[in-house]
């Protein structure tokens, strides 16, 4: 590893590991390498990312504003440990956040827009640095960052992220990293806009385990690149986690985007103690895959895209090119024990303005003695109604109203807390469309537009048989079917 001497900013930091710079100073970072191989190496790996670009667990345990009430998962920051060999291994989709430890960490698998604090980031050169309790012999660093049309208010998955691009690896081949804040990392953040989540894997050296941390960033004036043209890209992973007993069933099912549903399934069945192995049934469920589907494949994929299986864990890659987006895969066993749960009942996928109005309704079957909190997201990913109320084993019907309703598509975001388990925290996300109202008559009493005139607020104007009502001056020459022109749908001629 070549070092070099450069002309850092030297920060400053509390005992939270929170940034505060102060000032310039020349540093040699050979002379701290080596002071570096002379700490003990018996100690064990911990630590959390800190310094101008804090996790999202280091903000639970600072007071700068973070939105959620976290503080339970902060006391043991340093401990966000899980399996290394991400993303083959490591935590499992929508425990990433939490690294899988449970308990009082579960709060930080909560997302939606608005969860959490977002440090302010521009892309280009950023220096990160992960705050060592307990230096150790590590392998690297690798940061990944979220895809730019990703799903802001679903929990987190590998499917989250641009896996086959990490941002930034930095290889340690198998050094001591400095301890506190000595280590920053220079990384080329790509272009993003608006709200991403950053992934940092420190995985060490000589243990089974890495260190998984997010961090919620905002980008300042980011552009959102095109999709890479990769042939395959990866859904899921066959995360084998116990054994199975004969009569047991692992399902995986492939979701059509072009009808909306499953149409496809690969089914195995266990017939014996010895398939019932974790990693074997893993390994047999993967080589179904790649014997019944062509636009599916599953194992460890090499770089001409052959897939072979393995016993352990498979991730299941789709074809960039067919209609499949996503992967689900299920264990149907005998008997499933009931835990608390939510389900949303009666929510419709069409509500129509009335009077500028609508009620969203619908209701929430709750099983456990739960606080449920419905937010209602538009399609800028803006909260813009709430409601909670405490559902104990019962259904409880709600209504949500929506004034100066514009039509679109939304996204219901039910999140339930347990009243009996602190730790205990459920999510489920609904999309549906608000439709503009008919308006009577065939539009001969409203004036068609004119794009060669400006309109104030308030005037409405016909096109393409439908009403427009202007929100702000308008812009002349652009029609009201174009974004941004000043023009909200109001309604469609009868």
């Amino acid at each position: 590893m070549e070092h070099h001497a450069l002309c850092q900013h030297i920060k400053n930091y509390n005992e939270h590991g929170v940034y505060d710079m102060k000032k310039i100073i020349l540093t040699s970072l050979s002379a701290l390498a080596v002071s570096a191989a002379l700490v003990p190496t018996v100690a064990i790996a911990h630590g959390y990312v800190a310094g101008q670009f804090p996790s999202r667990v280091n903000l639970c345990h600072s007071d700068n504003g973070s939105k959620n009430d976290c503080a339970s998962a902060s006391y043991d920051r340093q401990s966000l440990e899980a399996p290394k060999g991400f993303p083959a291994t490591g935590p499992v989709d929508g425990k990433i956040a939490s690294a899988q430890k449970g308990g009082s960490f579960d709060v930080l698998d909560l997302q939606s827009s608005n969860q959490w604090y977002k440090t302010k980031i521009q892309a280009g050169l950023n220096d990160f640095h992960w705050f060592s309790t307990a230096n150790h012999k590590t392998t690297d660093y690798v940061y990944y960052i979220t895809k730019p049309d990703w799903d802001q208010n679903a929990p987190l998955t590998r499917a989250s992220f641009d896996l086959a691009n990490p941002f930034c690896v930095i290889d340690m081949d198998g050094q001591q990293p400095l301890k506190n804040l000595g280590n920053p990392h220079s990384c080329n953040v790509p272009a993003r806009s608006g709200y991403q989540v950053i992934l940092s894997v420190w995985t060490i050296d000589d243990t089974a385990n890495a260190f998984y941390n997010v961090i919620d960033v905002e980008f300042e004036d980011g552009v959102t690149p095109p999709p890479l043209p990769d042939v395959w890209q990866q859904s899921t992973t066959i995360t084998p986690q116990a054994d199975l007993v004969v009569g047991d069933k692992v399902k995986a099912r492939f979701f059509d985007s072009s009808v909306g549903s499953f149409t496809r399934e690969t089914t195995i069945e266990i017939n014996s103690a010895a398939n019932g192995q974790k990693n074997t049934w893993s390994y047999n469920l993967a080589t179904a895959i790649n014997a019944n589907q062509t636009d599916a494949q599953a194992g460890s994929k090499s770089d001409n895209d052959m897939f072979t299986p393995v016993y352990g864990n498979n991730p299941i890659y789709l074809k960039t090119d067919s209609n499949l987006s996503s992967v689900e895969v299920d264990i149907i066993k005998a008997e499933v024990p009931v835990d608390d749960s939510i389900s949303v009942l009666g929510l419709k996928d069409e509500y129509v303005i009335d009077n500028n109005a609508v009620d969203i309704t619908f209701s929430i079957e709750a099983v456990g003695n739960l606080n449920v909190t419905n937010t209602i997201f538009d399609a800028n990913n803006n909260a813009i109604a709430s409601e909670s109320k405490n559902v104990n084993d019962t259904v409880e019907h709600f209504t949500i109203s929506l004034n100066n309703a514009t039509a679109g598509i939304f996204k219901l975001v039910s999140i339930a807390n347990s009243n009996d388990n602190s730790n205990l925290s459920l999510q489920e996300s609904n999309n549906f469309k608000i439709l503009a109202a008919d308006i009577p008559g065939d539009c001969q009493d409203i004036q068609a537009i004119d794009i060669s005139k400006q309109y104030q607020p308030g005037n409405e104007v016909s096109y393409q048989g439908n009403v427009y009502r202007a929100e702000r001056w308008t812009d002349v020459g652009r029609t009201p079917d174009t974004q941004y022109s000043g023009w909200v749908l109001i309604g469609s001629c009868e």
